[in-house]
């Protein structure tokens, strides 16, 4: 398997989240993090937006990480001077080439877009940046004319080539296909990047159906922070393509967690309980039969290994709880789980419709029923 590499978007994409806005303090930390992580890239901001996010941006460039780190810019060299007085080792810039963009807003036909944008790259080049150009909402764009101006953007010293589904619309074959021509069209020398959003939930999906037709740079956030729906969660990503492609990249799978909790707290975005990988339900088993199964082995009912992303196996009694279940949870907390506590146990849990019961709950239960059993030997 080819490298893979991860763009952590947090700090730019992230902080387009309504509502959400992170302090200096809090990106330096998410930024500090990412790196444990072992991200390969980090997208600080766009320096542009304001004077408090060039200084943030500055300030994570000048963290010392390993990852690299990304300056957003416009195709404009004021954009690219300020990205270059972050200290940032990329800058990222982005042009569209969908035919209303170019004639309602920018005015200008494919030429002097292409014009424009080698200008800039070579600007960038000329400068030491290293450069993404991203022909924005590229996948609802004419594909010649992505590919046109990419081409000319890899002539111009471009060192990857962003491909981005701006408003999620995309579907993991046309995606495929997508990528698969403009990966024929353009020079290897030049990598392909995907920012995949998540409006029709299949943002993973195509992301990594982008990598599997040649795309090496996949951007993430954490949680799946982003405009609207956000983009491809770092999680589900990450795991996807160590578990399903095979990439052998050096990342922490199991600080996932961690991560998911810090910047759910900094943002005040709620994890969703179901989300894959880091939601309170993603190794939580319920159902009896499920769980007598997963107890002989856990690869019945168990595509990725819990320990693999730090996270431990959960099993929920309640009316839907077996035995095995029972008898678990109780020799887990040290309490008797003969044949006949069991019994009880389950009879007491499936009668009173007790629901997801906590550890304290079958503490309470069992001390009851202890006490109930005592009573009536003595009666």
């Amino acid at each position: 398997m080819r490298k893979v590499q991860l763009l952590d978007s947090t700090l730019r994409e992230g902080e387009q989240t309504p509502g959400v806005s992170f302090t200096l303090e809090q990106k330096l930390a998410i930024a500090r993090k990412l790196d444990a992580f072992g991200i390969d890239f980090i997208e600080a901001g766009h320096p542009a937006v304001s004077e408090e996010v060039f200084h943030a941006t500055r300030e994570v460039a000048r963290l010392g990480l390993s990852a690299e780190v990304v300056a957003h810019s416009r195709a404009l060299k004021g954009d690219i001077d300020l990205a270059l007085r972050t200290d940032a080792d990329w800058v990222g810039i982005f042009f569209s080439v969908a035919d209303k963009r170019l004639e309602e807003q920018f005015r200008k036909d494919i030429d002097q877009a292409i014009g424009l944008i080698q200008d800039c790259v070579s600007y960038a080049k000329a400068h030491g940046l290293k450069v993404r150009y991203t022909p924005e909402d590229t996948v609802r764009s004419d594909i010649n004319k992505v590919i046109r101006i990419s081409q000319a953007a890899s002539e111009a010293g471009a060192d990857r080539i962003g491909v981005a589904d701006t408003t999620g619309y995309m579907t993991p074959s046309r995606m495929h296909g997508f990528v698969s021509a403009l990966r024929e069209a353009v020079p290897g020398r030049t990598a392909i990047g995907v920012h995949c959003h998540n409006d029709l939930g299949m943002a993973v999906a195509n992301s990594f159906a982008a990598v599997e037709a040649g795309a090496s740079v996949v951007d993430v956030t954490v949680n799946g922070l982003g405009e609207r729906t956000g983009i491809a969660p770092l999680a589900e990503m990450a795991v996807a393509l160590r578990l399903r492609a095979g990439v052998e990249a050096p990342w922490r799978l199991d600080a996932l967690p961690g991560l998911s909790a810090m910047v759910e707290e900094m943002s005040g975005v709620p994890t969703w309980r179901q989300a894959p990988i880091v939601g309170a339900n993603a190794f939580t088993h319920n159902a009896g039969l499920h769980v007598a199964a997963v107890l002989l082995n856990p690869e019945h009912y168990e595509s990725i290994p819990a320990d693999l992303v730090g996270r431990t196996r959960r099993l929920v009694v309640d009316k839907m709880a077996g035995r095995p279940t029972v008898k678990y949870r109780l020799e887990a907390l040290g309490l008797d789980a003969c044949d006949e506590m069991v019994d009880l146990v389950l009879a007491y849990v499936k009668r009173r419709g007790v629901n997801d019961a906590s550890d304290d709950d079958l503490r309470r239960i069992h001390e009851d029923l202890c006490a109930m059993r005592e009573l009536v030997k003595v009666i």
